[in-house]
Order: C-alpha cells, then structure tokens, then sequence
C-alpha cells in the first residue's frame, strides 16, 4: 500500500477535495462538461440541467463535453466537499467564484475548497 503521506495523487477529475455523495440521474438534452453546475428542472421534465437562475442542486461528474438527450442518466455530485478549480460553466470554461457563491452553494451541501 502507497504511503497516503508521500503518495503523489496525478490525474482525476479535480471535483472531490473530500468527502463526496454521488448519484445517477436524469439530464435535459445538452452537452455537459465534468464540474458544471445544474439545477433540478421540478416544473418541466423532472431532470437536472445547467444551473442558470435555480439553486445548484447536483454537479456533473460524468464523461467530459458528454451530449445526451432528455432522459439520459449520468453521475452527477449531489453533496460534498468540492474543489473550486474543477468546477465550470454551461461552455466548459473555469468558474470564478464569489463569497456570495460559495455561501450559496455551502447552504445547497456543496462545500467548495480553495486549492
């Protein structure tokens, strides 16, 4: 067994900076990129999408630039300890966040790292 001390970690998704609880479940129709943030569409078709004015309710945690249509299901984060430099936009680009944002996402049970 690797020495947890001195082992050097390379390579993963970057999203887990701790504990994590994940889940498979529905998506809308899009593209998605591992550490994009979604919201849970309740009104329209029961699936989880890009967060755009809900509150963050899961975190993709499945194949990167992934395109699936309605239904499909995929792994995604619904809790944990989440390192800021794996998370992304709806396009894949590196999120900057704000207190305002980690506060947000800390009472939805995201508890985002600094590196």
């Amino acid at each position: 067994m690797a020495n947890p001390v001195t082992q050097s970690y390379e390579g993963g998704r970057k999203l887990a900076a701790g504990w994590i609880s994940t889940d498979q479940a529905p998506l809308a129709a899009d593209t998605y990129y591992q550490g994009m943030l979604l919201e849970y569409d309740a009104v329209t078709n029961n699936v989880y999408q890009a967060l755009s004015a809900g509150t963050l309710a899961a975190i993709y945690n499945g194949p990167d630039g992934d395109t699936v249509t309605l239904g499909d299901e995929r792994n995604l984060i619904i809790a944990g300890e989440i390192s800021a430099s794996g998370l992304v936009d709806a396009t894949g680009a590196a999120l900057t966040l704000t207190e305002a944002n980690k506060a947000a996402y800390r009472d939805a049970g995201f508890y985002i790292k600094e590196d």
